[in-house]
């Protein structure tokens, strides 16, 4: 039987330049397909959404937990303390090279909530996931005619 090669893929989200979270996996049986297929950029594009109602709700909560000192000062919620755009971007390295990139918006969710994002509670399920693409045999592909 003949050993699978196993391919180290990187995982990383950032805000504007500083890292939210970074981490390697490996995948053994890596198909270089996987990259351009319709599950990879459905299963990333359905994680940024998740993402983005998730801090939607902690911004909700926030501002339900401090509405009297928003009220009394509503400066606390002024987002634009901070020079220029900030965004999330999410990337997806295979051997130091960017095979997927995701940006959005940051700005929209209080600054307590941008800055402390955690995906740790579901980091393994997301690597599980990306896994299972970047390993899988048969993938769908966009129609170029359609683009």
């Amino acid at each position: 039987m003949r050993e699978q090669e196993t391919v180290k893929v990187e995982f990383l989200l950032t805000c504007n330049d500083n890292i939210v979270v970074q981490r390697f996996f490996n995948v053994r049986g890596f198909n270089k397909n996987a990259q351009k297929s319709v599950e990879l950029h459905d299963y990333i594009k359905g994680f940024c959404q998740e993402l983005q109602y998730d801090l939607k709700m902690r911004s909700v909560v926030y501002m339900l937990d401090n509405q009297y000192e928003i009220t009394e000062n509503p400066e606390v919620l002024n987002t634009s303390i901070t020079d220029g755009d900030e965004k999330f971007n999410l990337f997806i390295k295979v051997d130091n090279m960017t095979i997927c990139h995701r940006v959005f918006d940051a700005k929209p969710y209080p600054p307590k909530v941008r800055y402390t994002v955690d995906l740790r509670p579901k980091l393994k399920g997301v690597l599980s996931e990306l896994t299972d693409i970047f390993s899988g045999k048969k993938f769908n592909y966009f129609n170029p005619q359609f683009n």
